[in-house]
């Protein structure tokens, strides 16, 4: 009987193991695919669907839905986003000024927001990953990493920082990229567009369903 005591204990721990993932909240982070409108020839789609590219005048930039490489480190959270990898080729001899805080949103209902701010990001992807019916510890040492080699707070609101688009000069022939994150509508389909500020003034539409 003693001898049986370890299985036990193992049985139950796998057991209970499975009802806290089971609990866990869905992903937030809403998937989009780029909607192509109009005729202009300096923005196309790419072959897979999943990104815009975009012939600026001084810039080469294409926005789509991250990778699962790109976002692997975000943790599963109820909050409502919209992620977005954007890249940004100079292609200019000169600096190029990028102000991440210029971007925004509108939805299908007309409702605008800027891009969320690294900081408001962070706190927004924390709060929704431990806001669940659990223990807000119990469930943010699942949620944010692998059980037993959990990131802290602070690791993901480093790797959060490391992942985003900063602001700042892009020099010349330079690449930068990185997450950008928006508020998404509070339902299961929608429709966005994306204005990227001075990078480009026409609205990048994407939708939560792909196009044919």
């Amino acid at each position: 009987m003693l001898n049986s005591l370890p299985s036990m204990k193992r049985k139950v721990g796998i057991a209970l193991l499975g009802i806290i993932l089971g609990s866990l909240p869905l992903l937030g982070q809403e998937k989009v695919y780029p909607v192509r409108q109009g005729i202009d020839t300096r923005v196309f789609v790419t072959a897979d669907r999943s990104a815009f590219v975009v012939d600026a005048f001084q810039q080469r930039l294409t926005v789509g839905f991250p990778d699962d490489n790109e976002v692997s480190f975000v943790p599963k959270t109820r909050t409502p986003l919209i992620l977005l990898w954007i890249r940004i080729q100079n292609t200019s001899t000169r600096p190029l000024d990028l102000d991440v805080a210029k971007f925004n949103s509108t939805d299908d209902a007309g409702r605008k927001s800027s891009a969320l701010s690294i900081e408001e990001a962070s706190k927004k992807i924390i709060e929704g990953a431990s806001g669940g019916s659990l223990g807000a510890k119990t469930l943010r040492g699942i949620s944010l990493g692998r059980v037993g080699n959990a990131p802290t707070e602070d690791q993901l609101k480093d790797d959060i920082q490391r992942y985003s688009l900063q602001s700042g000069q892009i020099p010349a022939g330079v690449v930068r990229q990185g997450l950008v994150y928006f508020e998404a509508p509070q339902k299961k389909k929608f429709t966005v567009s994306i204005v990227l500020g001075d990078l480009w003034s026409s609205p990048l539409v994407f939708s939560t369903e792909k196009q044919k």
